[in-house]
């Protein structure tokens, strides 16, 4: 694939909401592929053309950085779902890797459990929570049977990467040992591992927002040929633990990757996956220069392909093309301004972009939700009804209080509080919220058609649709895939 193919794939992920089947390049917005091509520009790093050996750390300057990391991040009850969410999700648990000569070739859909019977399955979890017992002292260590009684597909896979840490994280839980509760730390870390490593597994192996960035740092760190012998090592342990019918089969899996990997090389990724659950691409970027080895690392990057260290948080994607070549989307140096003059006359910014092909857009100080297909342009240049409705919205938002709980709902929060589920709690509560908020504003607008489903109220006057969501990053991503084949206003509060 030549530079300026690879150019056109970054931009069409950045501009064109890339999904499983991508639509045409001529299908994206001219005003977003104006904007993109004054914001970025393509660099190559190619395995081979710079040698670049990983850096060594030693256990005591691992430990060292983990204790640090470790005390800004939050641990989750469910490591799955929290992983997925940094690394923007989109990965399936049940697609199996089909490897060629060390490569996935292919990731074919199977109904999930077809490689375990009943029998089997309960057999591996229960070797799985001995470990946990012996290793760990406690019962799923790993948080793998938090959304069922036994090992699903992506559950061993994990499992067997974390078999394949080996002692690098004994010397984690060391270095943790005086936190709250540090094995959720260390679950997090695992899974977070897991699902990074999975994206290079897709069809079109791209990776975007803090996944980009890690994979920048990984080069730096490890080496271009070590970061691709990671990933080939990693595509062979998936195949074999998708095949595997017994924990032992797991465990040889974990340790022939383990082989590959290299004490070393663990630490290296493991810090660096720590750095990264900060939760955003600048704070991961503003932390590299805090571990050990960075200044070497930094020379290792520029060498590599002229990619400065200190500036990672400007990379935004990263496509593997080819075998042993990373392509990297960067903000052009003075794009930001380029871009801010762009979108002043353009008057939209896109803020999400969904797998489906459908994005959400700022434009006059609103958001909408445009559908695939649908141009930036077919939003009205005036909108006083939403401008109204928005306006409502925040401010019987601002009168809310955990007094307008009703019975029903206090119940419900003080229970999944009570049985330690306070991620539930939060989420009730938010509920709560919104339905008051909804009810307020609908009594305030009754000349709206409202409605229980879809979206929640169209203007018959002039047709637009609006949509009262509570603006929690989850939820505006939540709506999207939701509605995706929608048109229509945000209403945030």
């Amino acid at each position: 694939m030549g530079l300026r193919q690879v150019g056109a794939l970054l931009l069409a992920v950045l501009t064109a909401c890339v999904s499983a089947q991508r639509g045409a390049a001529g299908s994206t917005d001219p005003y977003e592929a104006e904007l993109a091509a004054l914001r970025y520009e393509v660099r190559v790093l190619t395995a081979g053309a710079v040698h670049a050996e990983p850096l060594e750390l030693d256990e005591g300057d691992f430990q060292s950085a983990m204790r640090e990391l470790a005390r800004n991040v939050q641990s989750s009850s469910r490591p799955s779902e929290a992983a997925h969410w940094l690394m923007e999700g989109g990965l399936e648990a049940n697609l199996l890797a089909e490897v060629d000569c060390g490569r996935v070739v292919r990731m074919v859909p199977v109904e999930e459990g077809s490689a375990l019977d009943a029998s089997s399955a309960a057999r591996m979890t229960r070797e799985y929570l001995r470990m946990c017992a012996v290793d760990h002292a406690g019962s799923d260590c790993l948080g793998l049977l938090a959304d069922g009684p036994t090992l699903g597909m992506e559950d061993r896979r994990t499992l067997a990467l974390a078999m394949a840490f080996g002692s690098v994280l004994q010397e984690m839980k060391h270095a943790l040992v005086q936190m709250a509760d540090p094995r959720a730390v260390l679950a997090l870390v695992v899974w977070t591992s897991a699902v990074y490593l999975t994206l290079w597994l897709l069809p079109e192996p791209i990776s975007k927002g803090i996944a980009a960035v890690l994979t920048v740092a990984l080069v730096a760190w490890l080496g271009m040929d070590t970061v691709w012998s990671l990933m080939n090592g990693w595509a062979r342990l998936v195949q074999e633990a998708d095949r595997a019918t017994r924990f032992e089969h797991l465990r040889d899996a974990g340790e022939r990757f383990g082989k590959v990997m290299g004490e070393n090389t663990a630490r290296g990724l493991v810090l660096l996956v720590t750095a990264a659950l900060g939760g955003t691409t600048a704070k991961l970027a503003e932390k590299l220069p805090t571990l050990p080895g960075f200044a070497r690392a930094a020379a290792q990057a520029e060498a590599q392909g002229g990619m400065r260290l200190a500036a990672a948080g400007e990379v935004e994607a990263v496509a593997a093309p080819a075998e042993g070549t990373f392509t990297l989307m960067v903000r052009s140096p003075g794009g930001r301004g380029v871009a801010a003059s762009v979108e002043t006359r353009v008057g939209v910014a896109t803020v999400i972009r969904h797998q489906g092909g459908n994005r959400q857009v700022f434009i006059n100080g609103q958001r909408w939700h445009v559908p695939a297909g649908k141009s930036v342009k077919e939003i009205p240049a005036a909108d006083p009804v939403g401008d109204q409705l928005q306006a409502a919205a925040q401010r019987v938002a601002g009168t809310w209080s955990r007094q307008q709980l009703t019975p029903e709902e206090r119940t419900a929060i003080r229970r999944a509080s009570e049985q330690g589920k306070d991620w539930l709690s939060h989420l009730l509560e938010r509920q709560a919220r919104g339905r008051f908020v909804e009810n307020e504003v609908k009594d305030q607008f009754r000349h709206l058609r409202w409605s229980k489903t879809g979206v929640d109220a169209v203007d018959p006057v002039t047709g637009c649709r609006y949509e009262l969501l509570s603006g929690t990053d989850s939820n505006l991503a939540l709506h999207g895939r939701r509605l995706a084949d929608a048109f229509f206003r945000m209403i945030t509060f």
